[in-house]
């Protein structure tokens, strides 16, 4: 059943400046982030998988990393909130507090365990807090929680709950929608988590990109299907001046699992993307065939994208508010006909093709690069991103073409899988 609801607040007598994002790339004002902390600390190399990691992240380097992000942020003029201050702000009310701990325990705790054990920490860092042989873990730790863009996201002046693929992500759109709705710095927004409360459908930040004040792209993905996507362009239609919803189907694979790690917008129609995949996707399928040769050659178990994977993929469904639909087999001439992007000016990951001896190694170097989020970049105003320091060609690729980019250090921070904008919940930007 679909829901929305208003914030309310403890604070009946504040006023919350008006939130809302209205674009990819006008000027970022506020922005919610979580700095990763001691969530990591139960993740070895047995369950990493489970925890959705690509490796064990060594908090003491990651924490002094996401501290130098937000640093970046700020000295451009973003105001940054923590979200584990909001936590604690809403949990210093008793009721609040005990609202918000079965909010995110639905089976309920045991007899022995009151709410007020599970303190504001617990409800991020996991419960109990230390380990011990046979102890019931009554809640898991969130450690994809740094990655903000994903629980919750707005587009326009409505705050869209997530309804996450992955069990073990969750409880963060749970938290997330607790803290939105009691919270003074979301008072008077309105709240839809009817994506959330519906058992089939999923949808997650990173596949939903706002390209205009007019316009969603929605990616169909590893990890948001058609039916979250379905549900959130009915929501829009009915509630904002949201005119048509992009459907984006992209291959279903780890590395690719969200729209966002393949496309991120850094100035007003403007791209940075990974190459070839969007129309040369045969290329793709000729380094799948040699690297799977490679690989057993080597006496090793091939684990890459099999080559039907880049079958049909990507392509694009258009939805529009007056109940037309369109179909692009080329997703990106799609978005050229749709004048949300233009094709000329797109920036490849790794730089452009002229910089390298041939196709082949430029789509290794931008695998390269994609993997560690070179596509992810996230705008604080139009021409203007920050990105991590390690993708240097895609980094050269965007200076080319007089794109402004601030990079900072994510070596560990990287290991999550995420980059600038998966890591960060806009909560005020402008249009374009």
């Amino acid at each position: 059943m679909s829901t929305q609801s208003t914030a309310r607040s403890p604070q009946s007598a504040a006023s919350a400046t008006e939130l809302g994002v209205y674009s990819e790339v006008g000027r970022l004002e506020k922005v919610l982030v979580h700095q990763p902390g001691w969530e990591h600390r139960r993740m070895i190399p047995w369950n990493r998988e489970a925890m959705l990691c690509d490796d064990i992240l060594d908090i003491e380097t990651a924490r002094p990393e996401h501290k130098g992000f937000v640093q970046k942020m700020r000295q451009a003029g973003v105001e940054v909130l923590y979200f584990l201050d909001l936590l604690k702000d809403v949990c210093a009310d008793p009721l609040q507090h005990e609202e918000i701990v079965q909010a995110v325990t639905p089976n309920g705790l045991p007899s022995n365990v009151s709410a007020r054990e599970i303190q504001p920490t617990h409800l991020v860092i996991g419960y109990p807090e230390h380990y011990r042989f046979g102890e019931k873990v009554l809640l898991e730790p969130t450690v994809n929680l740094y990655f903000m863009r994903d629980p919750a996201f707005f587009l326009t002046d409505k705050l869209i709950i997530s309804s996450p693929k992955m069990p073990i992500r969750k409880r963060e759109a749970y938290l997330m929608r607790e803290v939105a709705r009691r919270h003074p710095v979301f008072e008077g927004v309105t709240i839809y988590d009817g994506i959330l409360n519906d058992a089939d459908a999923t949808i997650e930040g990173g596949d939903v990109l706002i390209p205009d004040d007019r316009t969603v792209m929605v990616g169909i993905s590893e990890r948001t299907n058609d039916r979250g996507a379905e549900m959130l362009a009915e929501y829009l239609f009915d509630n904002t001046t949201i005119e048509r919803v992009l459907k984006v189907h992209i291959p279903k694979r780890h590395e690719y699992m969200h729209l966002d790690t393949l496309l991120t917008f850094v100035d007003r129609q403007q791209i940075v993307t990974l190459p070839y995949i969007w129309e040369d996707r045969h290329f793709y399928q000729q380094v799948v065939g040699e690297v799977r040769e490679q690989v057993e050659r080597l006496g090793a178990t091939y684990a890459g994208p099999s080559e039907d994977v880049y079958d049909d993929c990507p392509n694009l469904d258009v939805l529009f508010k007056d109940g037309r639909r369109e179909h692009y087999a080329n997703a990106i001439q799609g978005m050229v006909d749709l004048d949300l992007i233009i094709r000329e000016i797109a920036v490849p990951v790794g730089g452009n093709a002229e910089h390298y001896d041939s196709i082949e190694e430029h789509i290794l170097e931008a695998l390269r690069e994609q993997w560690n989020d070179g596509a992810n970049t996230f705008a604080l105003k139009p021409g203007h991103v920050i990105t991590y320091a390690r993708n240097a060609r895609t980094i050269r690729g965007l200076e080319d073409v007089m794109v402004e980019v601030t990079t900072f250090q994510g070596g560990e921070l990287v290991r999550g899988r995420g980059g600038a904008r998966c890591m960060t919940m806009p909560l005020k930007r402008g249009g374009v």
